[in-house]
């Protein structure tokens, strides 16, 4: 452990955490695929009848559980969609998002309308798909800054 009183340390130690940091990440469209339609499900599974609505939550919990198993093993590290504070911004939108998506299927349910729940599925998974590479990209953008 280094002596934060020093200077030299501190800096040191602060490189030494910056040059952990990932670079270049390469992850395949199959995981966005993935993504995508684990949040269809999840917004889509609002608007349907028990008990369907329910095995619809668990499996989409399941899936997330395991793309981030998946992401763990590949990558090595996991970071949580609300930090560093830009990249935040883009996981609170995106939430918000699947929140409106979700009220619309419950709405589409109480409504009797039996289609709502695929339109709200499709628009999560395209929802999924451009928010997951946004906030990628504004986490990279975000820690190549940091560096320096």
């Amino acid at each position: 452990m280094t002596d934060p009183s020093d200077p030299k340390d501190a800096l040191a130690a602060i490189k030494a955490a910056r040059a952990g940091v990932p670079g270049e990440m390469r992850y395949p469209p199959a995981y966005d695929v993935a993504y995508g339609l684990i949040c269809g499900l999840l917004v889509a599974g609002q608007g349907l009848p028990m008990p369907w609505s329910i095995i619809a939550l668990v499996i989409a919990l399941a899936g997330l559980a395991l793309i981030v198993h998946w992401w763990k093993k590949h990558m090595g590290w996991w970071v949580s969609g609300y930090s560093p504070k830009r990249a935040r911004w883009v996981a609170i939108a995106l939430v918000a998002v699947f929140l409106a998506l979700m009220g619309v299927s419950l709405w589409g349910k109480d409504s009797g309308i039996v289609w709502m729940p695929l339109a709200t599925g499709a628009a999560g998974f395209v929802a999924a798909i451009i928010g997951g590479r946004l906030w990628m990209h504004v986490w990279k953008r975000e820690l190549a800054e940091a560096r320096g």
